[in-house]
């Protein structure tokens, strides 16, 4: 009986120690470099989508970039996540596009952020650890009147024209209705383990 229990308790040492270990560079990276690279690259993203819609705009109105975001704005995010080497993804609970429809672990984001805005406090950058990658989140909030043209309230600020083509474009659009300063969804960006390793040599 006292081997048994002696037994039990190595292997159970044994198991909390290897658990700690493969956790160790999770919890080593330092959040504030997280959240740093985050938000670099979130920028970089917000920019390179802000200014190609811009152009669709410019070239052919609401209507245009409409189709001008169903087709390039995911290739667009592809593309900004191989440049990085992470895996960009905007993310919310009523989507546009089903293909950013947000998982369980943007949701409970998405439910914190909603919380906080009816509290008037400030959102912050959430981190998470998971399958051996850092997750990063952070708000998407409706700051620019721009936006309202295709996700404000229908009959004011949706005209006919863009209502029709955004039934065309997007047959499940749930992203109407928001108002300055709602919460449109998230940015995550998840990077590899080994992400942060030149930072901490």
């Amino acid at each position: 009986m006292r081997i048994l229990l002696l037994l039990f308790i190595t292997l159970a040492a044994c198991t909390q120690q290897s658990n700690r270990q493969n956790n160790s560079k999770a919890t080593a990276v330092d959040s504030t470099l997280v959240i740093q690279e985050g938000q670099q690259i979130t920028q970089a993203a917000f920019s390179t989508l802000s200014l190609n819609l811009q152009r669709a705009i410019a070239e052919g109105g609401i209507p245009y970039a409409l189709q001008f975001c169903n087709v390039e704005a995911m290739p667009l995010t592809d593309s900004l996540s191989t440049t990085h080497n992470v895996l960009i993804k905007r993310a919310s609970h009523r989507p546009q596009n089903p293909r950013n429809r947000a998982d369980s672990l943007e949701m409970i984001t998405i439910k914190k952020y909603l919380q906080q805005i009816n509290q008037q406090k400030e959102l912050a950058p959430q981190l998470y650890t998971q399958a051996q990658q850092i997750i990063y989140h952070a708000p998407i909030r409706i700051n620019q009147p721009l936006c309202l043209n295709c996700h404000g309230q229908l009959g004011s600020d949706i005209t006919q024209q863009t209502l029709d083509t955004m039934r065309q474009q997007y047959p499940d659009d749930e992203a109407t209705g928001f108002a300055m300063g709602d919460l449109r969804g998230i940015w995550t960006i998840k990077f590899p383990d080994a992400y942060f390793d030149k930072a901490n040599n």
